[in-house]
């Protein structure tokens, strides 16, 4: 009898503390950015050119299959790329990828990076999960993935915004 009670008081417990971790975390209004669509570097105006938030894109196009991804206040960012590609060489031959959240300032573009993370080759799959120390006030953040094959961050792939 008395175990009954343990075993129904632990799962009373636990089921009180994973609510109440699942509503912190599914709270919009803490999301900075969410985003269900990403679109990769292409045309002559982006491959090697430096963007509007003062990013170089690859060298060459790249495709992607699917880029899906959030960035909540605190600075954790996560995104998921699938087959995130170089369109001649028709594979990916970078490893790792990183993210970069980009913010507008009223001091001008912040660029924030994550740590590298695996990227599979050929395939160019990556999940990426990082924090990162976001500018405050953070506005009009966008998400860039890429990597860093010399000294300089070149972005691959970037957020389509809200979806």
């Amino acid at each position: 009898m008395l175990w009954r009670r343990f075993v129904v008081g632990g799962i009373g417990a636990l089921s009180l503390l994973s609510a109440g971790t699942t509503v912190a975390g599914a709270s919009p209004a803490d999301r900075l950015i969410q985003f269900d669509s990403m679109h990769a570097v292409s045309g002559t105006a982006e491959v090697g050119k430096v963007n509007d938030r003062g990013l170089l894109g690859g060298g060459a196009p790249w495709s992607i299959v699917s880029g899906i991804g959030s960035v909540d206040r605190q600075g954790h960012v996560s995104v998921t790329v699938k087959g995130l590609i170089v369109v001649p060489l028709g594979r990916n031959p970078i490893s790792p990828f990183e993210a970069v959240v980009s913010c507008l300032t009223p001091d001008g573009v912040m660029n924030v990076e994550t740590a590298g993370f695996p990227a599979t080759k050929p395939g160019g799959d990556s999940t990426i999960n990082a924090t990162v120390d976001l500018p405050h006030p953070c506005k009009s953040p966008e998400v860039f993935v890429g990597g860093t094959p010399g000294t300089t961050f070149l972005w691959f792939a970037r957020s389509n915004g809200e979806d």
